[in-house]
């Protein structure tokens, strides 16, 4: 939901910018389409090059050791480009690239932020039950006494009070904002800050809540429909009835669509969040379990009912493009910023084209570690070499919304000053990021989006009182 508080404040961070004029997208028309499991064989598609960013990949060691960085596409390892060492790891956190941090929980319970440059470790917060990375980078941690540490610019803050109740999920908003929905069995939805008390609504009681990338809408599915709940509102919540029985829900990144997993119903349902109407759906060969996006909503991962497959799926011609055999685990399968498609299959790590699942790359042996794709790029020697296989794996013809939509704020030379006016505007509440050069006499554009139509982003643009363009990376 837009937050005109949000806007005014951005409008002021913006007020001494200069831009230059980027590319501008061309329109689009939508339009309901009957949709068929069709699998669209490689060999019939041309490819162009997506509208991604450069990524790289980091490997954590499960049993503890070195952190270690490998190259996108190709899975190409960068020796020496991360220092230092981690302990015994159970779970990767997240990335905030803009900081150039990564968080991980160690099996003993601390949560740690590596720093990607110098290799040092800090610990955040021991004895966590449950943490999260919010959208502006702002970590939040849990612990069995409900206690709560955030951690943001690098400075840890202890919360003066525990939380009124346990979370059974936790999930980070705008504004530094913290959002749980308790344990059952009566669930409440509570949203909290540092310096505010808390906010609780009622929520229905039902398994796996999960929240838009900025936390303003949480939603939840039953056994006849999905619930969405607005934390900050005081509208009731909302309630869209759907057959063969929901089982999750998984929010597009620009957070206007739900896809919803059924138990007994092939395939997924798809619901306009802002409508609260089921607008369409994906077909699929069968059952699924759980679906996961890609960071920009290009690509859907679909979980087989059973066994270990993953379907993927391409959003912009709703088409199942291949099916993989890979592991479901917190960290993988995954899509990378870049566009890569990165799965555990046994022992080994394995990278493939989305569009075509070609296989890319191959890490042998790195099954048992823990994974994380990241937009942090090193510095230095190491970085003309990650940056080596760019750009990343191809996106199909006459995708108009490959590279998706974005209103450019800014663009500059200089890489310092534009991720500082990203962060500004990220802690102002927007989703703010920089777009490296696509060539040499390309700038860092600072960006507000994603956003999957020309129509929402025009809306956040006219809201910023001052100049903006619609720009689409693939244009």
């Amino acid at each position: 939901m837009k937050r005109p508080a949000c806007l005014l404040l951005a409008s002021v961070v913006l007020g001494s910018c200069h831009s230059r004029t980027p590319a501008v997208a061309s329109s689009q028309v939508t339009q309901r389409q009957q949709v068929k499991p069709t699998i669209v064989p490689a060999s019939t598609r041309s490819l162009r090059t997506e509208g991604r960013s450069a990524a790289v990949l980091v490997r954590v060691a499960a049993k503890g050791g070195p952190p270690r960085l490998y190259r996108l596409p190709t899975l190409t390892e960068l020796p020496g480009a991360l220092r230092g060492r981690l302990p015994a790891v159970d779970r990767i956190i997240g990335a905030d690239d803009a900081d150039g941090l990564l968080f991980v929980r160690t099996a003993k319970g601390d949560v740690l932020a590596y720093d990607f440059e110098s290799g040092r470790s800090d610990t955040v917060a021991s004895g966590v039950a449950l943490a999260t990375l919010g959208p502006d980078g702002t970590l939040f941690t849990v612990d069995a006494r409900r206690h709560v540490v955030s951690y943001a610019r690098r400075t840890s803050t202890e919360w003066a009070q525990p939380l009124p109740a346990m979370p059974a999920a936790l999930f980070g908003g705008a504004d530094q904002r913290l959002i749980a929905v308790t344990a059952q069995p009566q669930p409440k939805l509570l949203s909290e800050t540092v310096d505010q008390p808390a906010v609780m609504r009622a929520f229905p009681a039902s398994a796996d809540p999960t929240a838009t990338r900025w936390g303003d809408e949480i939603a939840s599915a039953t056994d006849s429909g999905v619930f969405l709940v607005e934390p900050l509102s005081r509208r009731a919540s909302a309630f869209v009835p759907l057959p063969d029985h929901p089982s999750s829900v998984a929010f597009s990144p620009a957070g206007h669509r739900l896809y919803v997993t059924r138990r007994s119903g092939m395939g997924l349902a798809v619901v306009d969040r802002f409508t609260h109407e089921e607008v369409d759906g994906v077909a699929l060969p069968g059952l699924v379990r759980a679906v996961r996006l890609d960071p920009l909503g290009r690509w859907l991962l679909a979980r087989a009912g059973t066994g270990d497959s993953i379907w993927v799926v391409d959003l912009a011609s709703r088409t199942v493009t291949g099916t993989a055999a890979s592991a479901w685990d917190d960290d993988l399968p995954a899509v990378a910023p870049d566009g890569t498609l990165l799965v555990r299959q046994g022992a080994d790590i394995i990278a493939y084209r989305p569009d075509s699942l070609r296989p890319l790359g191959r890490v042998t042996g790195g099954g048992p570690d823990l994974w994380a794709a990241t937009g942090w790029i090193p510095s230095g020697s190491s970085r003309s070499a990650a940056l080596a296989d760019a750009p990343g794996p191809a996106a199909a013809a006459g995708d108009t919304t490959a590279g998706a939509l974005y209103v450019q704020v800014s663009i500059s030379q200089n890489q310092a000053w534009s991720q500082g006016m990203a962060q500004q505007l990220s802690r102002a509440g927007l989703a703010a990021r920089v777009l490296p050069p696509t060539s040499a006499d390309d700038g860092y554009r600072v960006v507000l989006g994603p956003y999957a139509t020309r129509e929402q982003a025009e809306d956040i643009g006219r809201k910023l009182g001052r100049p903006y363009w619609i720009y689409q990376p693939s244009q």
